[in-house]
C-alpha cells in the first residue's frame, strides 16, 4: 500500500515538474555600480538558459533619477567602438544641478545570447548645500524586454509578463538632437527573471550649508586678491615690453 501511494506521489511530482522545467528559457539579472565619486559605471550582467535556436533582440530600460545623468557624447563615442548601443530620448544638460533637473530613461540594446554584459557610464549631479554630509541616491532595477523572430520553432519560448511599445533597436543610430523625440516604436515583450534584482543605493557627498557664511566671503576675498595680482603682473610685464620697444 505504501509503495502504491509513494509511486502515485512521485508520478504527480514528475507530472508537475517536467512541464515547468521546459516551459521557457531561464533568465538571471545582476546589477552593480562600480568605481567611486561622481563618475561611476552601472554593470548589467545577464545569463540566459534554454535559448536554443531563438534569434532575439534585447532591450534594457533603465530609469534614472534627477540626481544622475549620462553624457550623450560619451555614449556616442562608445557606440562607435561597439562598446554600447544606447538611446536617450532627450538632450541631457550635464551642467544642471539636481534641483533643476528631471528624471529620464535610458534604453540599452543588445543581441540575446547566453551571457550579456553591458556597462553604462553614469555621472552624479551636484546637490544643493545641506546640513547632511552625504545624500543617498537609489537606482531602481531595470526592466528587460525581448523581441524574438522565430519563437514558433523553439521548444522553449521566452516567459514574458506582457507587451509594450518602446523605441526600436534602430533608435540607437539617432545622433541628431532634433530627431531624438521621434524614434520609431516596436512591440517588445517584458521578460520575467528567475531572480529578483535589488535596488542599489549610493552615497554622494554634498556641500555643508553651515560653511556658507565662511566660504562665500573667503571666496570673494581670494578672487579679488588673485585678480589684483594678475593685473599687477600684466602691467609690470607690459611696461618692460614697452621699454624694450622704445
Amino acid at each position: 500500500m505504501y509503495s502504491i501511494i509513494h509511486s502515485a506521489v512521485l508520478s504527480a511530482v514528475l507530472f508537475v515538474a517536467i512541464p515547468h522545467s521546459s516551459v521557457a528559457l531561464s533568465a538571471f539579472l545582476s546589477v552593480a555600480i562600480h568605481n567611486s565619486g561622481f563618475h561611476r559605471d552601472i554593470n548589467y550582467s545577464l545569463r540566459f538558459g534554454g535559448i536554443g535556436r531563438m534569434s532575439c533582440d534585447m532591450l534594457i530600460v533603465q530609469y534614472l533619477p534627477s540626481s544622475i545623468y549620462v553624457n550623450t557624447d560619451q555614449l556616442i563615442d562608445l557606440k562607435r567602438f561597439n562598446k554600447i548601443s544606447s538611446y536617450v530620448p532627450l538632450y541631457v544638460d550635464v551642467e544642471k544641478p539636481t534641483g533643476k533637473s528631471e528624471p529620464f530613461t535610458v534604453y540599452l540594446y543588445e543581441t540575446l545570447r547566453r551571457e550579456v554584459n553591458i556597462t553604462l557610464p553614469i555621472h552624479f549631479r551636484y546637490h544643493d548645500p545641506s546640513e547632511r554630509k552625504f545624500e543617498r541616491i537609489q537606482v531602481e532595477s531595470p526592466t528587460v524586454y525581448v523581441q524574438c523572430r522565430n519563437v514558433q520553432s523553439s521548444k522553449h519560448p521566452p516567459r514574458t509578463l506582457g507587451t509594450a511599445r518602446l523605441p526600436c533597436a534602430s533608435s540607437s543610430d539617432i545622433e541628431d538632437y532634433d530627431k531624438l523625440a521621434h524614434a520609431a516604436l516596436c512591440e517588445w515583450e517584458e521578460l520575467e527573471f528567475n531572480n529578483l534584482p535589488t535596488v542599489i543605493s549610493v552615497l554622494i557627498p554634498i556641500g555643508n550649508s553651515r560653511s556658507y557664511r565662511f566660504v562665500l566671503p573667503a571666496t570673494i576675498v581670494v578672487s579679488w586678491i588673485g585678480s589684483m595680482y594678475l593685473i599687477y603682473v600684466i602691467l609690470k610685464v607690459g611696461r618692460k615690453v614697452n621699454k624694450k620697444l622704445l
